[in-house]
């Protein structure tokens, strides 16, 4: 990384960016590959990151938890053990195990879910299989990082032998403790420890009654601790078992060692694969947290829609920051930001290169779906006081320096931010230099942002091809800035007004309007005519944008109500068609027999009646096939039932047709009054089956208690709610919930204004905790 671009991450803070990302790691390793990412370089490189940050994301969102939990740094590890001869201590053995075993289980859930997760399944199809050496670290090796008497048995046997030995070593302790004590010899009545040493607690007036070692003394010198003769063998017994427990130990870590070192390389892949899915979990949880989204890889344009500076949004909540819009790059090169001080001109720069250094490196960005950002291989920043008191220089002189290197370095490729250029010298060589440069960097092709007060520059992009002007929105009634970004306008600075509203005598005002002169006050009121202009324009493309939203979505719905009537048309026809051809096929097979029948009976009364009843039957079903034609009432009947068309579930009709083709129906809990014509009767006889099991079909089918509207555009939505409500009503339910999500809180405000609107709605509420939180919309239908 540059000089330069070292200067541009530490001016945009783009290291406490990366900070709040990585809190959202698992593990430390991952956490560090966050802080250490470099930036992606290759358009592949990047949208393959980009893309495995949104399956993540998905997966964060939808699916069951990635089992990967908090795993050490291993490589120092690896190195050690991968030296022959040399090994590493239990502890450091349990660290290669645990990423083996998170690695192996991370590498068995995405393969799961490969087809749902592609990206993510490209990089855990390389993490390899080590269940031995997890089998063999885990058997020997306890989760207190103590090697187990059943790694071996050599080290079995040992340990017995020495629990055997210490045994006899405390038998013949307490057997001389009990002797000593009872002849008075001892000052306490029980063994002491000294250094790791079982000893008897001795009178020193009665020391040399108990032939041994004096191991300690009390501070008072009243008492000696002494490890006695006959039972100093038996001690040495057992520091001879104790070294040969060390040495077998060091040959069971040396063996697992040596399993490891031959399968160095590819232990240490699946730890690098594992700290790139963590650094991938920590940037998707980022974005889910925050609602970023992957931004458009563009060839060389900046289009930021809704963007948010991601420190002001973490720190202020985004219902208290102004979003950026703003599209440069293509015939647009340069833009020159004016307006007053405080009013969000470097914020605005500062938001267009964090945003674009995030998108670099493979991180989403708070803004709009629809934002696109490109890959730049320059990135350049001056900004602030750059004073040099090391390199004795002025802050016009450090201004130079940095400009100086990025005209010797920029491209067009490249992005330029400069905070208020031309600055700390003479207001007229500045501004003539400020212009010189601008139309320097226009010509090579490079993304420049440019703030300033000079008025002079607010001409010179409004002439000059390639560049044009912008300014923060400020409130002439108020005196506050909106901090809303407007492309096209130049921005007062707004200082006589700031001035005489925070109390500064009149006449003196006035004294400076005059000395700043007529050309002054022309450009002033040019930029209040423009602004004015501009918010009429706003205003009027906003009813415009609105009127033809409404139209569009109307257009939408009735394209697709006449569509859809058109599929069940062709349904019913089909239908119609098919249930003709068995009805005519039933209808020759009981002709044939009933003739057999009156052959063979000879025509008695009996068979004759039976076989008009029957034919009677087969009529009736004849006539409620038959499809009704444009204008005729079909046929039906008190008692029928009958499906809805549009509806789901089935209904009873209660009466007969009235004079205006309309009939009662009985609809689960309800009783309609429907035209007939939008009824069919079901050939089903289903006269015989209960009343309370009729109900409760029709309520299952004809309505769920909830929709779940993400993905969808306002209007869609609006329209699905409006057929869900009006069929849960239909089938009685008494609260539903719209499932909205969270996002931006779009799609919530759509459903929210439609409520007060629907005839349909007792109330609604967000939901709790328990339901779904601010994600989902609890309605209670009258």
């Amino acid at each position: 990384m540059s000089e330069t671009s070292n200067h541009f991450y530490h001016a945009l803070e783009f290291d406490t960016v990366l900070e709040r990302v990585s809190q959202f790691a698992i593990s430390e390793p991952g956490r560090q590959s966050v802080l250490s990412q470099k930036p992606f370089l290759q358009k592949e490189d990047l949208s393959r990151e980009l893309a495995s940050i949104q399956e993540m994301k998905e997966l964060l969102r939808f699916d069951d938890p990635l089992p990967i939990v908090n795993f050490n740094l291993i490589p120092d590890i690896i190195e050690k053990a991968g030296l022959p001869g040399f090994f590493v201590d239990a502890n450091a053995l349990l660290k290669i195990a645990r990423v083996l075993k998170i690695s192996r289980e991370v590498s068995g859930y995405i393969n799961l879910r490969r087809d749902k997760y592609p990206r993510l399944n490209a990089m855990t199809e390389h993490i390899s299989s080590f269940e031995e050496i997890e089998k063999e670290i885990s058997w020997a090796i306890g989760p207190d990082a103590d090697v187990l008497s059943r790694a071996s048995n050599e080290l079995g046997r040992i340990r017995r032998d020495i629990e055997r030995a210490e045994a006899r070593v405390k038998n013949q302790l307490e057997k001389i403790m009990k002797e000593m004590a009872s002849k008075g010899y001892t000052q306490e009545d029980s063994l002491a420890v000294k250094q790791g040493i079982l000893v008897v607690p001795m009178k020193e007036s009665f020391r040399g009654r108990l032939k041994g070692i004096i191991i300690d003394q009390s501070a008072s010198g009243q008492t000696v601790f002494m490890e006695p003769f006959e039972v100093a063998e038996l001690e040495n017994q057992v520091r001879r078992l104790r070294i040969e427990e060390k040495d077998e130990i060091e040959k069971i870590l040396i063996r697992l060692s040596a399993m490891v070192r031959e399968e160095a390389s590819a232990i240490l892949n699946n730890y690098y694969i594992l700290t790139a899915i963590d650094s991938i979990y920590a940037r998707a949880g980022f974005s889910d947290k925050y609602d970023c989204v992957p931004a458009v890889i563009s060839k060389n344009e900046i289009i930021l829609n809704n963007a948010y500076h991601p420190l002001l949004m973490i720190r202020r909540g985004k219902q208290d920051v102004v979003p950026l819009t703003i599209r440069l790059g293509e015939d647009l090169k340069t833009v020159v930001v004016t307006g007053p001080n405080a009013g969000g001109k470097t914020v605005a720069l500062k938001t267009i290169g964090v945003l674009s250094l995030m998108h670099m490196h493979g991180l989403h960005i708070p803004a709009s779906l629809d934002s696109a950002l490109p890959i730049f291989s320059g990135l350049f920043i001056d900004i602030g006081d750059e004073q040099s008191i090391e390199q004795d220089l002025s802050s016009f002189s450090s201004h130079i320096e940095i400009i100086k290197n990025i005209v010797e370095n920029a491209d067009s490729r490249s992005l330029i931010l400069l905070d208020e250029i031309g600055s700390a010298t003479d207001p007229a060589e500045g501004s003539a230099l400020a212009e010189v440069l601008l139309r320097y960097f226009t010509l090579r092709g490079s993304i420049t942002v440019a703030t300033t007060h000079m008025g002079s520059l607010k001409v010179f992009a409004q002439q000059e091809d390639g560049v044009e002007n912008g300014s923060m929105a400020f409130n002439r009634e108020t005196l506050n800035p909106t901090y809303q970004f407007r492309m096209g306008i130049p921005g007062s600075s707004y200082a006589f007004e700031i001035s005489e509203r925070l109390g500064l005598k009149k006449e003196l005002i006035e004294d400076a309007r005059k000395i700043a002169g007529t050309e002054r006050g022309r450009l002033d009121r040019l930029i209040l005519t423009m602004e004015e202009k501009y918010q009429k324009a706003a205003e009027l493309l906003q009813g415009a944008e609105i009127k033809d939203s409404r139209l569009k979505g109307l257009i939408k719905l009735y394209e697709d109500k006449l569509e859809k009537l058109k599929e069940e048309s062709e349904q019913e026809k089909k239908k119609i068609v098919i249930d003709a051809e068995e009805l005519l096929k039933e209808a020759n097979v009981t002709i044939e027999r009933l003739i057999k029948n009156i052959r063979e009976e000879k025509a008695s009364t009996e068979v004759i009646k039976k076989a008009k009843k029957e034919l009677s039957v087969l009529k009736t079903r004849v006539k409620k096939l038959s499809p009704v034609k444009k204008g005729e009432t079909p046929v039906i009947s008190s008692g029928d039932f009958v499906k809805w068309k549009g509806h789901k579930g089935r209904g009873k009709v209660e009466s007969a047709i009235d004079n205006k083709g309309r009939v009662i129906v009985q609809w689960g809990d309800l009783r309609l009054r429907v035209a007939a014509s939008e009824l069919s009767v079901l050939e089903q006889n289903m006269e015989t089956e209960k009343k309370s099991s009729s109900v409760k079909y029709a309520i299952n089918e004809v309505a769920s208690d909830e929709v779940d509207l993400r993905g969808m555009t306002s209007l869609e939505a609006v329209q699905v709610v409006d057929n869900f409500l009006g069929a849960a009503a239909v089938s009685g339910l008494e609260r539903v919930r719209i499932i909205h999500g969270k996002g931006t809180g779009a799609l919530r405000n759509t459903i929210n204004d439609y409520m007060k609107s629907s005839t349909l709605v007792k109330s609604w509420r967000l939901g709790n905790w328990k339901e779904g939180d601010t994600g989902v919309t609890i309605v209670e239908l009258k």
